[in-house]
C-alpha cells in the first residue's frame, strides 16, 4: 500500500536530507504529501524555520505536495503528534541527527521512534 501523508523529521544534518529525498520521492510516486517537521531544542523559531527553507524549497519549486512545520518539544513526542495531527501513514527520520556520539548505528530519536511509535517509521540509512 502507497502512503498518502508522510511525516519526515528534518534537524539540518545529512541523514535529514536523506531521510527527506527518500520520503519525498515516496510521496512523489504515491501522490501523496510530504510533512517535514524540524523539532526545536535551544533554536529560537525563527531560525528554524529560516533553517528548513534550502530543504523545503527546492521539493516545493519541484512540486512536491510538501508543508514544513517547526514545532517545539522532545523530537520523538513531537514527531509522533505531528503524524497524529495530520493523519500521517508513517514517519521517515535518518538513521542518526545532527548530536549524538559517532559510531552508533541509530541516533537516540530513530531508537525511540523505532521502539515507541504507534505507526510504522522508516530510517533511511546513511552511506
Amino acid at each position: 500500500m502507497a502512503s498518502r501523508r508522510v511525516v519526515v523529521g528534518l534537524d539540518g544534518s545529512v541523514d535529514a536530507g536523506r531521510a527527506l529525498a527518500w520520503a519525498a520521492a515516496l510521496v512523489a510516486d504515491a501522490g501523496g504529501e510530504l510533512v517535514a517537521v524540524h523539532v526545536t531544542g535551544l533554536l529560537a523559531r525563527a531560525h528554524a524555520e529560516a533553517a528548513m527553507q534550502p530543504w523545503c524549497a527546492p521539493l516545493q519549486d519541484a512540486g512536491v505536495a510538501l508543508r514544513c512545520m517547526v514545532v517545539d518539544g522532545n523530537p520523538v513526542l513531537a514527531l509522533v503528534q505531528a503524524a497524529a495531527e495530520v493523519g500521517a501513514d508513517m514517519v521517515v527520520v535518518g538513521k542518526r541527527g545532527s548530536g549524538g556520539f559517532p559510531g552508533l548505528q541509530l541516533g537516540s530519536t530513530s531508537q525511540e521512534l523505532v521502539a515507541h511509535a504507534p505507526l510504522p517509521v522508516v530510517v533511511v540509512p546513511g552511506p
